[in-house]
């Protein structure tokens, strides 16, 4: 069996007599490093010389073409004595321009009215509890005692608040002889109490 430096040498040398083993360059590393260290030396010459042959071509092409049209072309013109050339050049007269029409200001909008929000003394409907009830509680917080149930459509006014407590917006209520807290707006925005207009 050869050794790595063996076969090297004879891919370089199967390089350099411009043959190739198939077997060799596809079973042995240093057959393949040998044999494409010199394909790559001797790439470049090959490359120089198809440039120079390519612009031969085309530098050979280029005066072809010039020598076939001067043919087509014949003779330069000469100038003759004597003749004149009359320009004529029409000039349009710009139009005037029409004055821009002056826009009127538009009416400036009267401000629509804030929709009513909740605040102290004003008046309020439960809304959003589907078929349960808003629970009234001793205080602010899921954990304080229920005192009273309010259900949809029922009217409170607002007497405190607001309070934030476990995630919720808290008001004090008061509905009928009672009064307690309850919670009006949820962690994700859901308002359990709708402002009315005063």
């Amino acid at each position: 069996m050869p050794t790595t430096s063996e076969m090297y040498e004879l891919g370089a040398a199967d390089a350099e007599r411009g043959e190739f083993n198939p077997f060799y360059y596809q079973h042995y590393y240093y057959y393949r490093l040998g044999y494409d260290s010199v394909r790559r030396r001797k790439r470049p010459r090959s490359v120089i010389i198809g440039s120079l042959i390519l612009i031969g071509s085309i530098g050979v092409l280029f005066i072809g073409a010039l020598v076939w049209l001067s043919g087509r072309l014949g003779p330069a013109a000469v100038a003759q004595p004597g003749i004149t050339t009359t320009v004529i050049v029409f000039v349009e007269t710009p139009s005037p321009i029409p004055p821009t029409p002056t826009t009127q200001p538009s009416p400036t909008p009267s401000p629509t009215p804030e929709p009513p929000r909740l605040q102290i003394g004003a008046r309020a409907v439960v809304v959003n509890i589907g078929e349960s009830a808003l629970r009234l509680r001793a205080s602010p917080g899921l954990t304080a005692r229920v005192i009273a149930r309010i259900p949809a459509g029922r009217e409170v006014v607002l007497l405190e608040g607001p309070v934030v407590a476990d995630g919720y917006t808290w008001w004090r209520v008061a509905v009928g002889s009672q009064s307690g807290w309850c919670a009006v707006t949820t962690p994700d925005g859901v308002n359990f109490l709708e402002p009315l207009a005063p």
